[in-house]
């Protein structure tokens, strides 16, 4: 659920973003266009790709249906209501409200 690119900001295209160090992400974001334009064998002097997200649920629910089949179960910390929620069984847990850690008894049940 996490990685070295969850926290970095990569607003804009790959070489011209509006935070710095993002040559990770642009490099990734190049391989992804470049491999959309060969899956639909598209000539990349006539067609560009645009691989971002307009929202975080169009994402997520891109990942949840590559990885899993409908009905499959997914964990998630609250209870978001999006179109991942028709296909898949969503199941939210919280944190401790005294503590402020996750609640990992809840979480087991």
């Amino acid at each position: 659920m996490g990685s070295c690119l969850t926290n970095k900001y990569s607003e804009g295209f790959p070489g011209a973003r509006y935070y710095g160090g993002a040559q990770y992400v642009d490099q990734i974001e190049n391989l992804c266009r470049e491999r959309a334009l060969q899956a639909f064998s598209l000539n990349p002097s006539e067609w560009a790709v645009n691989v971002q997200p307009y929202a975080v649920s169009t994402a997520m629910l891109s990942v949840y249906t590559a990885l899993l089949k409908p009905g499959e179960v997914i964990l998630e910390m609250d209870e978001s209501k999006n179109a991942s929620n028709h296909y898949f069984k969503s199941v939210s847990y919280g944190v401790n409200k005294d503590s402020g850690v996750i609640d990992y008894e809840f979480v087991k049940s």
